[in-house]
């Protein structure tokens, strides 16, 4: 199990996780905000696909569009996502929500993830309303595929939250996801 350890005042006031996918000593949340993506002013006009899951874009240019894939099931549920990366490449991919880990998944794989709940009616994703920092705002930052810890991210965020309502429903978010993900890996084992 990983620990949990609060960094000073002078590195990082915020949470972390020891052995986390992500080594850097500059948070989540920081290297988001001021990461050369989160810069980047894109004029590249978004494609709207009316009819789907989702679609989120970021003005780095990036964008994603998720929809219910025809070998998706209740059991096994799974996304197709498609879309424009960070390099200005198309990409395609399936994503198998139930074996979406919070805590090493992509923008992509989140958004899928959020997604299918708020499709499923949870209560508490669906409840959620606007976020501080929602997942699909990862993309300003990260590129679409990139693996990072959101549990970590999200909790940061909560942190930065200036709102206590806020941050406690962000907070409610990333335990969620997390839960969901063990449900899941907990009900294949004993299958």
């Amino acid at each position: 199990m990983n620990n949990i350890t609060f960094g000073g005042m002078g590195d990082s006031r915020y949470l972390k996780r020891d052995g986390a996918k992500n080594k850097s000593s500059t948070p989540l949340r920081d290297r988001c905000l001021f990461s050369e993506l989160a810069n980047y002013q894109s004029d590249r006009q978004a494609r709207v696909h009316p009819g789907i899951l989702a679609s989120t874009w970021a003005e780095n240019g990036q964008e994603l569009h998720l929809d219910y894939d025809e070998s998706s099931a209740p059991e096994d549920p799974v996304v197709r996502a498609w879309g424009i990366d960070s390099k200005g490449k198309e990409f395609e991919l399936l994503i198998h929500v139930n074996g979406v880990d919070p805590r090493n998944a992509s923008p992509a794989e989140m958004r899928a993830l959020e997604a299918h709940l708020k499709k499923q009616g949870d209560s508490v994703i669906a409840s959620s309303g606007m976020r501080e920092w929602r997942v699909g705002e990862a993309m300003w930052g990260f590129d679409v595929n990139e693996k990072l810890d959101f549990i970590q991210f999200l909790n940061e965020g909560a942190q930065m939250a200036v709102e206590p309502d806020r941050a406690a429903r962000t907070r409610l978010d990333a335990e969620r996801f997390l839960f969901y993900f063990l449900w899941n890996q907990g009900r294949e084992r004993q299958e």
